[in-house]
């Protein structure tokens, strides 16, 4: 009797020991994944000359994983994505005037006049963006918890008629975010991701000389004058934050649809000097005029349709 019960306990550890067994295929899938998207960009300033750059955009993604130590449940990740498209820009211009300045070599001083609403459609626009990750998968009997940091790095390009890559920010950031996992409907994994980036440093070109110049004509008050043309200005940016968030469900062991959301907050840059050239009777005179890049904000909608291998 004793034999007989002692064999029935020595039965049943395995199977209370597989029972207490974390679900290992919730762990981060090794591998390569790459996804189209289709969504909504939309990059606003706010202020009383507000203005939004908009529209749809198309994309791609190709994130690759790997095992650091199947152990410790370590893994990496190098991930690029792109998106572009044509946007429209809805807010304010403002005409080149001059006033009299005894100052100057001409005898007028160049200024901006009052702004007007504006809209302009057609402008190029896209980014891609770079990212290098490193995590860990804390696995339970249900759920899966996948915590991660790296770095990253975004490049904006966005043109104005004419002008392709009229203006560029570049984004170094420190990417914290993390992964819940579990299955559901006979093992199909479903995943949320949360990430919070933080800006380290960012860089912003506007390239006023590939503008060129032009003829501006005579009014009651002013001459006409010529402007020859401006150099380029830079912005550092120093402070700004990224919130993203998405839902991914598998579909099958290979294809999945994921929704996701980004939403980009950036603070005020330092100014910076462009030195415009502009004529008047004949007379050239070069004049400094300031700017800085105002706090913006960038949200993007998207579906991602994914596929691994």
């Amino acid at each position: 009797m004793k034999r007989h019960l002692l064999a029935v306990v020595l039965a049943l550890v395995p199977l209370q020991a597989l029972a207490q067994t974390p679900e290992t295929g919730l762990a981060t899938p090794t591998g390569h994944d790459v996804n189209v998207s289709v969504g909504t960009y939309n990059y606003t300033e706010s202020g009383a000359t507000s203005i939004s750059i908009h529209g749809p955009k198309f994309g791609g993604e190709y994130t690759g994983t790997l095992s650091l130590s199947k152990r410790r449940l370590l893994f990496a990740q190098a991930d690029v994505r792109g998106t572009l498209g044509n946007v429209t820009y809805d807010g304010w211009c403002s005409p080149w005037q001059i006033t009299p300045n005894g100052a100057s070599p001409n005898g007028y001083q160049l200024d901006l006049g009052d702004p007007s609403p504006c809209s302009e459609s057609g402008d190029s626009d896209w980014y891609i963006e770079g990212r290098g990750l490193i995590g860990k998968d804390l696995i339970g009997r249900k759920w899966a918890l996948s915590p991660f940091t790296g770095v990253g790095l975004r490049h904006l390009s966005n043109g104005t008629t004419g002008v392709d890559g009229f203006r560029t920010d570049d984004y170094l950031y420190l990417p914290l975010g993390t992964t819940l996992r579990t299955n559901v409907a006979s093992q199909h994994a479903l995943s949320f991701g949360v990430e919070y980036d933080v800006l380290l440093h960012g860089w912003q070109t506007t390239r006023n000389s590939a503008l060129g110049g032009g003829s501006v004509p005579a009014t009651p008050t002013a001459p006409a004058f010529t402007i020859n043309g401006f150099t380029d200005v830079s912005f550092d940016q120093h402070s700004g934050w990224a919130l993203r968030a998405s839902g991914k469900y598998q579909v099958t062991r290979r294809w999945s649809l994921e929704p996701s959301y980004i939403h980009w907050s950036v603070g005020d840059s330092p100014p910076d000097y462009t030195t415009a050239t502009f004529t008047v009777n004949g007379v050239t005179a070069q004049e400094q005029l300031g700017f800085y890049e105002p706090k913006n904000a960038t949200n993007e909608f998207a579906v991602k349709v994914g596929f691994h291998f």
